[in-house]
């Protein structure tokens, strides 16, 4: 998944525990052979492949993202949009760095970009793509959905004490014997620091910035994190975090508020049930929901 993934697990016998983790790395594996369009037979790269022509059948778990997706969508008023694949091409973050594209080639990417036309059938467990084009990418959701499964492995091995983290995409449960989990916070505009720290248990993290995959050009920054309306970088926060049940979830709408900025975003947030978040702003500005408040401890 373009990303380092760490697994840790609280356990007395360290051979059953290393057996688990491992199986968990095969099930974050798993998920990843479902839902990266880079692979070729992946569900994703085959619903891609008849974009505009045909339904594909899909898993029930890609089925179960990609509807979820859809969700988060709706909830954002198209701030989040998977059909963002042929947009995502052509910045060319993967592989290369990254290039800055013209006016002709941003309107062509836009005019197949609208999560509306995306048909999900869950009775015959297919998706079509309506548009010739098409390009769907799970690239701001699956990560999420890979912690989850890896999560619910280790829970049905009876364990309730583990963080499983995948670039940044957390869930926790229980404690580490010394006390609770603490997760770090980044500072976006400096690597080396952490900016504020949580206590987490029974909880799920994701942080969307601007920092992790970018290219500056003639001094401004173009990052990865796209605008479905403009097809440029979304230009309104530094990073966001989200607080969810699962990760899933808290992945995909760290996505959408980041893009959909602070004032909409905290909208979003605090309209959803046990969802709780915060936002550093495009001027370094931390906005926090309001269930968040005196939770979070912030560094000098």
């Amino acid at each position: 998944m373009g990303t380092l993934v760490e697994i840790t697990v609280i356990g007395r016998d360290a051979d059953r525990v290393g057996a688990a983790i491992s199986d968990a790395f095969d099930e974050v594996e798993r998920v990843e052979g479902l839902m990266s369009r880079r692979i070729p037979g992946s569900d994703v790269s085959r619903i891609n492949r008849w974009a505009g022509i045909k339904a594909v059948d899909v898993s029930a778990e890609s089925l179960r993202v990609i509807r979820r997706a859809e969700e988060i969508s709706k909830a954002s008023e198209g701030y989040f949009d998977i059909s963002i694949g042929a947009l995502l091409d052509l910045w060319g973050f993967e592989g290369n760095g990254g290039r800055l594209p013209d006016k002709d080639e941003l309107s062509e990417a836009l005019h197949s970009i609208d999560y509306r036309v995306i048909r999900v059938d869950e009775e015959a467990s297919t998706v079509e793509l309506k548009k010739k084009g098409m390009c769907i990418d799970l690239g701001g959701i699956a990560k999420g959905y890979a912690v989850d499964r890896a999560f619910e492995l280790l829970t049905s091995r009876g364990y309730r004490s583990m963080i499983v983290n995948a670039g940044g995409d957390i869930r926790v449960s229980g404690r580490k014997t010394s006390g609770p989990w603490v997760i770090g916070l980044q500072d976006p505009r400096d690597r080396s620091r952490i900016m504020a720290t949580i206590d987490a248990s029974e909880i799920s993290v994701a942080t969307s910035g601007d920092y992790e995959c970018y290219f500056v050009k003639e001094g401004k920054r173009y990052h990865h994190v796209l605008n479905p309306f403009t097809g440029f970088p979304a230009r309104q926060c530094r990073s966001v975090t989200i607080l969810a049940k699962d990760a899933l979830s808290a992945d995909g709408l760290a996505t959408a508020v980041f893009v959909m900025g602070p004032e909409r975003g905290l909208r979003l947030i605090e309209a959803m049930e046990e969802v709780e978040g915060l936002i550093v702003s495009a001027d370094g500005k931390i906005i926090q929901s309001e269930g968040l408040k005196g939770k979070v401890r912030f560094s000098n």
